[in-house]
């Protein structure tokens, strides 16, 4: 299992270049990932999930450990 703490690691260091915010991250035992962000005082688009979504994926290894992620806004 893909530990949660090495996903918010990853999210963090490219939400650091961005406005946006990491909510909550989530992982079970079948490695469905799930991350929420949000922006404050905006709307959180398409393109802000894709993004981070493929900065995490490429950080990750899925020869190693397969894998599904889901990048949302946190809808707030």
């Amino acid at each position: 299992m893909i530990e949660k703490e090495t996903i918010i690691q990853i999210a963090q260091e490219h939400l650091a270049t961005t406005d946006l915010t990491l909510v909550k991250v989530s992982n079970n035992k079948e490695n469905n990932i799930k991350v929420f962000i949000s922006r404050e005082g905006g709307s959180v688009c398409i393109d802000d999930c894709v993004e981070l979504s493929r900065f995490i994926e490429g950080r990750l290894d899925r020869d190693r450990e397969d894998f599904s992620l889901m990048v949302s806004s946190a809808g707030i």
